[in-house]
Parts: structure tokens; C-alpha cells; sequence
């Protein structure tokens, strides 16, 4: 296609770091939210980044949200107007006619979840790599030179309006929240010359205004639900209409990203086990996930098929789908460990929040996550699914918050006993600490920061890490890095940053006998089970079901598979569209 020489009316762009494939593992893009830049040159990791362009220099790679912005705009523009590119190309596309910027920012200033920890445990000044990245956006200088107006969306956008960094970075305008509603009149104004507001905080789509990219978009994404509805009080998506987007829908974004090269297809969403389910949601309706991942497979091209965040509960719910998931899944793996037992070492690894070991902490903040079991049985929750989950090889990674509003020393410890009991399973664990995010019930709540981290917090992060790390790292030598690498932190910085309570949960990282640690921190690691192990007990229904789904549940608890599936055939009557909050 030919562009106007002197500039393209609209622009979008993203940091490289949120659309590089590398790897083919969406999970390596954390990395880049964990490093400090200050210890990662860019000449370092530039090679990794690198991105692949069409001869006309636009991306043939870019994030979803990117990609339905385009679409958006596509509708009411001309094709010569929209260039979606990679920010080393904004120089051919930016000009004295671009009227408009469109930025992708998942993580912009660096007040993510992960950075709580992850970066800033290098100090709190710490800034991860794709924050570094997106300011290189926002200070290129024919964005500069030309000054259009600078638009930014994302998952991260919040966090130029929490620090305000309108007037630092240069921007005009964030949207807050699903932009399809809103994004197309932003434009408009900015091609009138018209201001814009600083912050404009989109409200819900409709189901009409939903759009499915027909472009090529990182990591092959397409998102299968929006929503959720266990009414988690940190989250702000499960406050959203819970939507199934129908399964026609999505196969034509599958087959447009592998016309387009892509060999990976991510289908995302806040719970897989939602897809397609109507009342209670719950209960997943397992006809529909086994018949949409079995034809995202079966597309010629598709060669790897992740597997997006979850809850553990239906894994309980129905063992049998997770056996069915895992025969269409893991030949389409791309991550593999020699612990898997798998063919060919594979695994699958979904993100899923456990958040606490503590059901006290749990029923005040996420009750629903137990559903349709006893909050008060969380443990035993999360011990089964785990046990369900290891079986057919799904080798989960597990996010805790560390700092919650009302924690006390009691829940984290009851935390540490739960990684404790997990000690033989195959797991990752990422901790992160509490960040208020806007929109939700918790969004007062206070961030901490990690010089204010207690010993006990300290020991619960550390041990999380070291089992992660056990898991994961096979091999010997890099083990031994792992484990200087943290005794050399501690004693040049780690001390100085974090203070005395530090020491101990570093040393246990390190790898100091646990004999030499006992006396100091709570949890004896070393009593790998002399004596008997905990019982797990079958977690107990919530008592407000109706008499058929009480039933069904208790022959699945009792093993007894009663269909394909294992579970009830839930009519799908209205269950691929907007369903009401629960």
C-alpha cells in the first residue's frame, strides 16, 4: 500500500516488548516487566525484539488491542489512513499530516503487579524494560517534532493518570477500561484539531460494538471471554459482563492470523472454564470448551495452542475435562521440562490465582474463586485441583498477593503451609505485592512497598521463588548460579534495600541449610514428611444449588463420569452472548 510521504493520518504503535513472539511463550513476555533497564543494556536483549515488517514497512505482528483499534478505524477511514507499525518505523509514517498517535501500553510508568516485586526488589526506584520501551515511544522524536495527538490505551493506561505523567510523556489522552465504545470518536476529534480529554473512562461495550481482528496479532490472540463473575475485590474484569464470543467468530480470527504467518493461536481469557456457560457459570460447560480448542487445533497452520488464565475449582468440578483438554492440548505445547512426564517432555501451564493460603483472607476477598465449594475449604481446594492438574501434565503457574488489605502474620503463614503441602507438586509460583488498581473494590487499599515487607512476607515470597526455581531449573550448574547470584545480591544491595528482615528468606534461596535457618524463620522447610502427611479432605458444595446440580456435582466428587464429559450438558441457549453479572 502507498502512503502519503507526509505522514499517515493515524498511527499506532506498541512497545516491542509487547509484541515480540519470542520463544513462542507468552510468558516470557514478563521478563520484560520484571528487569530493571538499569541492568539490562538494550544491545543486550535488541536482537530478541527484533520485528518482522511488510515490504511497506507497516507490522505484520502487533497486540490485539492495536489490532481492533485498527479495525475500528478502518470502518470509518480509508486504508491509507491507518499504519499500524513498529516503533523503529515511526519515522516513515509520522509527519506533518499525522493527526493522531495510537500507543499500546500494558505497563508504561512501571506500577504493575509484577514490578512490586520483581523490579523494584533492585530498589524502588527501579525501572522494568518495558517501561523503558514505551518511553522511548512517547519521546521519539518525529513524535516530537510533529507533536499529533498522543492517545493511549491498555491495560497500563491507568498509570500515567495514578503518577501523573500527562505533561512528562506527552500525552494527551488515556482511555481507562474497553475502548470499542469510545475510540473512534477520539480520533475524530483529534483529525478536527478538537482537545481531548486527559482521561476518558469507557464505559462497557455493547455486544454490537465488540470487534474480532481479522490481522495478524501477538501471539496469535483472540479472545474468547470477557468477564467473569467471582467478584474478586482486587480485580477489576470480573466486575465486567461476563461474554462468550461465539465460537464462528473466533475460527475467523484463527484463520486470518495463520494466512497472515502466525503459527501460534492464544485464545485469552479471564477463565477458560467460562467459555460457553450459562447458568450457574461455575459449572463449566465442558461440550463447548472440548469442542472449540479441538477445532483451533485442528486448523492447518496452527502449530501451538497455550492455554490462558483459569480457576482451579472446575478442574475439581470435572476432573474428566482436564483429562479431554489435555489429549487436544498438549501435542500443541511449545513449553516443555524434563520433570514432565509427558511425550516429549511437554506441559501446560495456565496462569491461575490462588492469591492466599489463608480462607480467612479469602472468604473477605475473593469468596467466589471457590465456587461451587466452601470458601472455608480453600486449601483443600487448591491441594486437589493441583493433584488433578499435575496428573494430566497441566503444570500450573500459581500468582499470590502478598500485602492484601486486612493480611495478618496468621494468613501468611497459613500461605507458607500451603506451599509446604504443595512441596512434591509441579508448580511456579510468581508473588507479587497488592497494587490498588482503579475500579475495584480495593482500590484504596495501601501498596506496599518492599523495604516495608516483613521477615514473614520476605520468607513467603523467597520459599515461592526457591520452589519455582527447584522446578524449573534442571540443571545443576544453573541451579548454582541461582543460588550465588542471590547470596551475592543480598550481601552488595539486597541488605541495603530490603534491611535486616532480608536475610533469612534470602539465605534460604541461597540454598543455607535449613538447619541453620529454623531458628529463625517459620517454616521448618526440612520436615519433608516424617511424619503423616495432612489429609486432604474433599472440599464441602456451597449449600445454595438446586437439588439436580448438587447431585450431578456429587457424582463427579464420587468419580462417576455422567456423560462424554463428565459433566452436565448445560444448555448453551443464550450462552454465546452477554450474560448478566453475576
Amino acid at each position: 500500500m502507498a502512503y502519503d510521504p507526509r505522514g499517515v493520518r493515524f498511527v499506532l504503535t506498541a512497545p516491542d516488548t509487547e509484541s515480540t513472539e519470542q520463544g513462542f511463550s507468552p510468558w516470557k513476555q514478563m521478563v520484560y516487566a520484571s528487569v530493571p533497564a538499569q541492568f539490562a543494556p538494550r544491545f543486550l536483549y535488541k536482537k530478541m525484539l527484533a520485528q518482522e515488517t511488510y515490504p511497506d514497512g507497516t507490522a505484520v505482528v502487533m497486540p490485539y488491542g492495536l489490532r481492533i483499534t485498527e479495525s475500528i478505524l478502518l470502518e470509518a477511514f480509508p486504508p491509507e489512513d491507518v499504519a499500524v507499525c513498529h516503533p523503529d518505523q515511526l519515522d516513515a509514517f509520522v509527519g506533518p499530516r499525522t493527526r493522531a498517535i495510537g500507543i499500546s501500553a500494558h505497563n508504561p510508568v512501571g506500577t504493575a503487579f509484577s514490578t512490586g516485586v520483581y523490579s523494584n526488589i533492585f530498589g524502588s526506584s527501579a525501572r522494568p524494560i518495558n517501561a523503558y520501551e514505551s518511553e522511548r515511544i512517547f519521546s521519539h522524536p518525529a513524535i516530537r517534532k510533529y507533536r499529533p495527538k498522543v492517545i493511549v490505551g491498555g491495560a497500563g493506561s491507568w498509570q500515567i493518570e495514578k503518577t501523573d505523567s500527562f505533561d512528562r510523556l506527552g500525552v494527551d489522552c488515556v482511555i481507562v477500561g474497553r475502548g470499542e465504545s469510545v475510540i473512534l470518536e477520539l480520533f475524530q476529534k483529534a483529525d478536527a484539531g478538537e482537545d481531548l480529554p486527559r482521561v476518558v473512562r469507557a464505559p462497557e461495550p455493547a455486544i454490537d460494538q465488540l470487534r474480532v481482528p481479522k490481522r495478524r496479532s501477538t501471539f496469535g490472540i483472540v479472545e474468547m471471554t470477557r468477564g467473569c463473575g467471582r467478584q474478586c475485590a482486587f480485580c477489576s474484569p470480573t466486575l465486567e459482563t461476563r461474554i462468550s464470543i461465539p465460537p464462528d467468530q473466533l475460527l475467523e480470527a484463527v484463520k486470518a492470523n495463520v494466512r497472515e504467518g502466525g503459527r501460534i493461536i492464544f485464545p485469552v481469557s479471564e477463565d477458560i472454564f467460562i467459555y460457553g456457560a450459562s447458568a450457574p457459570f461455575y459449572i463449566p460447560n465442558a461440550d463447548a470448551l472440548v469442542d472449540f480448542y479441538s477445532k483451533v487445533a485442528a486448523v492447518p497452520g496452527v502449530d501451538f495452542v497455550p492455554l490462558s488464565h483459569a480457576t482451579l475449582a472446575p478442574a475439581v468440578v470435572n476432573r474428566h475435562l482436564i483429562k479431554e483438554l489435555s489429549k487436544i492440548l498438549l501435542p500443541k505445547s511449545v513449553l516443555r521440562n524434563p520433570r514432565s512426564t509427558a511425550a516429549g517432555n511437554k506441559m501446560l501451564a495456565p496462569l491461575i490465582g490462588i492469591e492466599t493460603g489463608s480462607p480467612r483472607l479469602a472468604a473477605l476477598t475473593m469468596a467466589g474463586k471457590a465456587l461451587p465449594f466452601d470458601i472455608r475449604d480453600w486449601q483443600e481446594l487448591v491441594v486437589e485441583a493441583t493433584n488433578i492438574f499435575n496428573e494430566n501434565h497441566w503444570y500450573p503457574i500459581y500468582t499470590f498477593i502478598v500485602g492484601l488489605p486486612n493480611e495478618t502474620d496468621d494468613d501468611i503463614k497459613q500461605s507458607l503451609d500451603l506451599l509446604h503441602r504443595l512441596r512434591k507438586n509441579k508448580i511456579v509460583y510468581v508473588p507479587s505485592i497488592f497494587t490498588p488498581l482503579d475500579d475495584t473494590r480495593m482500590s484504596s487499599g495501601h501498596a506496599l512497598k518492599p523495604r516495608e515487607l516483613t521477615q514473614l512476607q520476605w520468607e513467603f515470597i523467597l520459599t515461592a521463588w526457591k520452589q519455582s526455581r527447584d522446578f524449573g531449573v534442571v540443571n545443576d550448574r544453573s541451579n548454582w548460579y541461582w543460588k550465588v547470584g542471590m547470596y551475592a545480591f543480598y550481601h552488595l544491595r539486597g541488605r541495603w534495600i530490603h534491611g535486616p528482615q532480608f536475610r533469612y528468606p534470602a539465605m534460604r534461596f541461597a540454598g543455607v541449610a535449613e538447619s541453620k535457618l529454623t531458628p529463625h524463620l517459620y517454616l521448618n522447610w526440612s520436615n519433608n514428611g516424617a511424619g503423616p502427611e495432612q489429609p486432604i479432605r474433599v472440599p464441602r458444595l456451597v449449600p445454595k444449588h438446586n437439588g439436580a446440580t448438587v447431585e450431578q456435582l456429587a457424582r463427579v466428587q464420587d468419580g462417576q463420569p455422567f456423560n462424554v464429559y463428565g459433566t452436565t450438558r448445560v444448555d448453551t441457549a443464550g450462552a454465546f452472548k452477554v450474560m448478566g453479572q453475576a
